[in-house]
């Protein structure tokens, strides 16, 4: 494994890859955002003499369910030249890249893919949907705001310490989101040019928007407030900017639609589309750690796992906790690692996974099923970071 880990020397060598592969042009500002990038994780590389062909980098972040942090590996510019095709380049580097988050002791990993049906071979389903919703700037109308907060503008790089902290002390407490250190903060700022506009009541700050103008869009990627008064003061603000822009665009990942941009949500246009696949690394780590909603007694599951083959196996799971059963027939539960990571990220209950016939069941009644359907968290994935 270690002989595929890219070295100092390599970096740019990689870099060109990059270029190439994704149709970059370079740019220091680019360079930049990519060695911090490089610097904060760790990259797997195939190379021909002294090129580098092929490769990938994985990133260290945590992820919130319920009270629990999980260590979630990002994986991303998965790219080999076009010359050095149809190897089966990718497809080791990205075993590797398992295998090493699995020794390293991390439960999960995403990626944002090229192709769902390539990353579901290897054990990743859709976990993180994406929806935009547009409106024309002159059709823009949100709700008055009785009494008006305060809002200071500033580009992102100049708040970002408060943006972090923010976000530290009431985001990243919520299901589903990203804990981002601040490597991560400073990354985001190198890579993109976004603004930010902050709310304060009369003692603090109770929300933001980080937004960016582009030609005659405003798109606002992220919003996080406290209350309803933050949230329209937010809305009032975007809305200011109708004579400059033509269209207002709002990114959001909560995996659910939202329509309450406008008080005419008709007049937007939606759009949803996959955005993040996503998948258990080490089933064992990941029960013993998930926070479960309520009892089920004992589950019997079994895993096929094609690429970590420590997931294989009957696992005797309940709420207390998860061991090893060593009948292999003595199962409740069976599907892919694929599929029940779906199944526990809440993408898919157990009824639609039987229906559907991605998970199989045997030896267990509707309630039993029903109940353990319950104990799991539905629809929690919302973290919009790109890697």
């Amino acid at each position: 494994m270690e002989d595929l880990v890219l070295q100092l020397s390599e970096r740019e060598s990689l870099y060109q890859l990059y270029l190439y592969a994704f149709n970059r042009q370079d740019s220091p500002a680019r360079k930049a955002f990519f060695m911090d990038r490089v610097e904060h994780g760790k990259v797997f590389r195939i190379k021909d003499g002294d090129q580098v062909v092929s490769g990938l980098y994985r990133l260290p972040f945590e992820l919130r369910i319920g009270d629990q942090l999980f260590q979630m590996g990002g994986i991303g510019d998965v790219m080999t030249y076009p010359e050095y095709g149809g190897h089966g380049y990718a497809t080791t580097l990205l075993k590797t890249a398992l295998a090493d988050m699995n020794a390293d002791g991390y439960e999960l990993s995403f990626l944002a893919p090229f192709s769902q049906r390539y990353y579901r071979r290897l054990g990743y389903e859709q976990a993180v949907s994406a929806f935009t919703y547009e409106i024309d700037a002159q059709k823009f109308r949100p709700a008055k705001v009785e009494a008006q907060r305060k809002v200071e503008r500033t580009p992102l790089a100049n708040s970002v310490d408060e943006v972090a902290e923010y976000y530290r002390q009431t985001v990243a407490t919520q299901d589903g989101k990203i804990n981002r250190q601040p490597w991560w903060w400073h990354y985001l700022t190198l890579k993109n040019k976004w603004n930010v506009a902050k709310v304060y009541d009369s003692t603090q700050m109770t929300g933001y928007a980080i937004y960016e103008i582009q030609g005659t869009n405003i798109v606002v990627s992220e919003m996080n407030y406290q209350d309803w008064d933050t949230y329209q003061t937010l809305l009032n603000f975007i809305a200011a900017h109708s004579s400059m822009v033509e269209r207002f665009i709002f990114k959001d990942y909560s995996n659910f639609y939202q329509g309450h941009y406008s008080l005419e949500p008709g007049e937007m246009n939606v759009h949803v589309e996959p955005y993040m696949m996503g998948r258990i690394v080490n089933f064992k780590r990941f029960i013993a750690k998930y926070p479960f909603e309520n009892e089920f007694g004992t589950m019997f599951i079994k895993i096929e796992d094609d690429v970590l083959q420590s997931n294989n196996g009957v696992w005797k799971v309940s709420k207390a906790g998860i061991e090893q059963e060593f009948q292999e027939d003595h199962w409740q539960i069976r599907g892919k690692i694929n599929d029940l990571s779906a199944f526990f990220f809440g993408q898919l209950s157990l009824k639609q996974a039987v229906q559907l016939h991605r998970i199989q069941v045997q030896a267990i009644n509707d309630e039993q099923l029903a109940q353990f359907d319950s104990a799991v968290k539905k629809n929690i994935l919302g973290f919009n970071d790109y890697f």
